[in-house]
């Protein structure tokens, strides 16, 4: 005798489905193959680089995370005439350009963030200064068909990415193993670096960045000089006291601060759009409305082409 339906188990083909998940729409979407993708390319990167040292597979980590926080910025920020090209340039620009004239300018400035003016005057201005110029270089190349804030924003931002991931390997490479030797403590540095570093730079230089933008507007040097210097400095600011009060309240309130300055110009800018004005609720009317007879002629009028 067979088993009644209600006891038998379900088919194969119903508990791995492949060709139903196969033909779904789901799964031609770009955020499902995004989610793939973060899954399976570092598996697939540090498969590839296991044989050639660790500085290829911080690179290869370093690029994951900043490749994960330029998904969540894009879809953030939407910026509306920044191209691939344009972005590759930016890339390419600030992995030549930004981390050595950082150190240069950091060095003849004798950084030290023990001191609060020190630290924003000789670590915040030369980083952020180092992370900007890539960024204005790019607005006066497209000045002519020009470019909005919120745009320079993200390329700023994208900069900043750039350059902390850059300064998370060289940190996990040559700093993180000299000072701490190994153990938990290097473990958790090198995390932070590779995941909160980039997106603080990210922050801040595409704060600055929004103000080159605005600049941009401008004809008139002594404005343009002096709306890139207020972006400047205000990151600056905030670059130098976090550096200075790293690991404390402080810094949490400045990461607080800087999120929530990004998140003002990238969604609202510099005047928020006016609030909608409240229209008056009229009361429904106690009986339905009756619709012109079709008998009669009448048509169906402008309710019935809504029902239809």
């Amino acid at each position: 005798m067979t088993a009644p339906s209600s006891e038998r188990l379900p088919d194969v083909g119903l508990l791995f489905p492949f060709r139903a998940w196969v033909r779904h729409p789901v799964v031609r979407a770009w955020t499902t193959w995004l989610f793939v993708g973060l899954a399976l390319v570092p598996v697939l990167a540090r498969f590839l680089t296991q044989d050639s040292g660790g500085t290829d597979q911080a690179w290869m980590f370093a690029a994951y995370f900043a490749a994960a926080w330029f998904g969540v910025l894009w879809m953030l920020v939407r910026p509306q005439a920044v191209s691939g090209g344009l972005l590759a340039v930016l890339c390419v620009a600030a992995l030549v350009v930004e981390g050595p004239l950082a150190i240069v300018l950091e060095r003849a400035l004798d950084s030290d963030t023990d001191d609060l003016a020190l630290s924003i005057l000789t670590v915040g201005v030369p980083e952020e200064f180092a992370k900007l110029l890539p960024v204005v270089a790019l607005a006066l190349y497209v000045r002519r068909r020009g470019l909005a804030p919120r745009d320079a924003l993200f390329l700023g931002a994208v900069s900043g990415l750039v350059f902390g991931a850059a300064e998370a390997v060289t940190y996990v490479t040559e700093y993180i193993p000299l000072v701490s030797g190994g153990g938990v403590d290097a473990s958790l540095a090198s995390v932070w670096r590779f995941v909160v570093g980039p997106l603080l730079h990210a922050l801040w230089a595409g704060v600055s960045g929004y103000f080159v933008g605005l600049a941009a507007q401008y004809r008139r040097p002594g404005h343009i000089v002096a709306l890139t210097a207020v972006g400047l400095g205000a990151t600056a600011l905030l670059h130098g006291v976090y550096d200075y009060a790293a690991g404390g309240f402080v810094a949490v309130l400045i990461v607080l601060v800087s999120v929530l300055l990004f998140l003002g110009y990238a969604r609202i800018g510099l005047l928020g759009s006016p609030a909608p004005q409240q229209v008056p609720i009229v009361d429904p009317p106690t009986m339905p409305v009756a619709l012109p007879s079709l008998a009669s002629g009448g048509g169906l009028g402008v309710a019935g082409r809504h029902a239809r």
